[in-house]
Formats: C-alpha cells, structure tokens, sequence
C-alpha cells in the first residue's frame, strides 16, 4: 500500500489499528485466529507450540497466543508469548488457513521441549494417527541441535526407544488401562494381558482389541472422547466390535471416567492387592497361568 493509503485507513473509522502495521474491520467478529494472524502479520512471525498445536489439532492442546521471530528481532504483542529462535528452516514452515505456522514435526518437537510430560502422547499420536514418519521426528531434533537444549536427550532418548516399538498407544486412557491390566497380571489377578492382540475374522481380515485375553475370547476397548468422539471414528468403533462380537469375542468398553480415581485392585474374597509398595502377589498358588498365543505382542 501506498503512504497516502495507510493514512487514509489509520484515519478512517471503519478501521482499527490492532498492532503496529495491522488493521481490523471495526464491527468484524473477533476470533482466536484472526488475533494469531495479526500478531504474526505485525510481527513477522509464526504460529508456534501451543498455537500451533490448536491450529494442527493435536489432542489436549488449548489455543493460545504463541509465536517465535528470530532471535535479534524487537517486536511488542501484547496478550501473546514470544519465542526467539535462530533456526528455523523452511521445512519447518507450514500455512494453515492462510496462518504461517510451524510445521507438525517442528510443533510436536516445540511442544515436547515446552512440556516434557506430553511428549509420550504427541509422539504416538503422530506415529499412530498423522503416520509422520519417526526418522522425520529425529531429523528436525537433530537439526535443531540438543547440545544445551533442556529436555533435547531425554526427547532424542524417547524418539530412539519408539524406533523399536511396532505398537503405538494413542491415548493417555489406553496406557492407563494397560497398566491397571499388568498390575492386576502381576498380583495374580487376572490372566496375563496381550495388548493390540491380532484377531483373524472368518474373512481373513484383522482386527485388534486394545486389551485382550484371547483365552476367554475377551477384549477391553479404550474409548478416549479425544479420539472417539466424531461420528466415523464412533461407526468404526462399532463396526470393529460387531466384527469381534460375530467370532464369538466379549468386547468391554473402558471410559475416562471409569480409570479417573486411583483404581483398587481387589481379590474375589475382597482382599485388597494394591498395598504401598505396589500390586501385591497372591502366590504360586492363586496366579492365572498362561501361555502366549501364537502371534501375541505384549
């Protein structure tokens, strides 16, 4: 635009100033997105970590105003917080919604750096529902640089242990329950669990119970509002438990809601096997023996 332009729309009263060198239509809706974009337009800068992880729609992300510039780069957003960064390279830039952002790998790297606990979830969320490749997670970190970097080695460390996993939980509700379902092995409670166990339907296709104990044609499904909640993910749960259902399997679904407390695990005489130091062993002569079907990954 040309200097007399820009008077005119500073001047005119249609028009606001939001940041230096941006403006908005007076009257226009205000949304989340239309503040990101304009703090990345004033500023030159891109949607990043949380931001960015609204904008690619990761799971348990909240939207927030987050950019990065580079390094030296002076600018002053007002309600957004500022990353400074000297490496940011063109793979690591995307546009969503006309939104400059930081590309997935980039955003689930910023994020598991940012917040250490989430990194498990994004990086199987990514495996398992964005099929990003794992060699791609790697590549970026690397070229970020670790050396000095809080939380790069523990993330590298993560990324190199997921290399030999050929399963990939997707939800903080599946790992709970796994591990409800070892403890309860452990202490002899139940028969040992096989998680993602393969079930051949009589027309030869698969299927896979999240938890499953084959030798009672009984499985256990993690139902994460997250990641059931849109009506094809819902008709496909249901489609995949019928198919089970007509071979003759017991499908029991698990909600958030039911693993929320601390769970107990107790005995058929009501003896309580979750003392302080861990699920506690009933014995040689209570445990559940079994042997691992053929094909079972645990």
């Amino acid at each position: 635009m040309s200097f007399a332009e820009w008077r005119w729309l500073a001047s005119n009263n249609n028009w606001r100033r939001v940041y230096a060198g941006v403006y908005g239509r007076v009257g226009a809706p205000q949304t989340w997105e239309q503040a990101l974009m304009a703090g990345c337009l004033s500023g030159d800068a891109i949607a990043s970590h949380r931001a960015a992880g609204a904008l690619w729609r990761l799971p348990e992300i909240e939207p927030r105003l987050e950019v990065i510039i580079p390094q030296r780069r002076k600018v002053v957003l007002e309600g957004f917080e500022v990353h400074r960064t000297t490496f940011v390279q063109p793979v690591d830039r995307r546009r969503l919604n006309g939104i400059p952002v930081t590309s997935l790998a980039r955003t689930a790297i910023d994020l598991s750096l940012e917040m250490p606990a989430m990194a498990p979830g994004l990086v199987d969320h990514l495996i398992a529902k964005r099929k990003v490749p794992l060699a791609l997670l790697s590549n970026r970190l690397e070229a970020m640089g670790t050396k000095g970097r809080k939380g790069a080695g523990e993330l590298l460390e993560l990324l190199e242990e997921r290399k030999g996993h050929r399963r990939h939980v997707d939800s903080g509700l599946q790992r709970r329950f796994e591990k409800i379902a070892l403890d309860a092995y452990r202490a002899g409670l139940l028969p040992e669990p096989f998680f993602e166990y393969p079930v051949q339907l009589s027309d030869g296709r698969w299927r896979y119970p999240d938890t499953a104990y084959p030798y009672v044609s009984t499985g256990f499904e993690a139902l994460s509002y997250e990641h059931h909640s849109t009506l094809p993910d819902w008709a496909a749960d249901i489609e995949r438990n019928i198919d089970l259902f007509g071979e003759g399997w017991l499908i029991v679904p698990v909600t958030e809601i039911k693993v929320r407390d601390p769970v107990r695990l107790v005995g058929a005489d009501g003896s309580d096997h979750c003392g302080p130091g861990g699920p506690q062993n009933l014995g040689p002569s209570h445990r559940f023996t079994s042997r691992a079907p053929t094909g079972a990954r645990r």
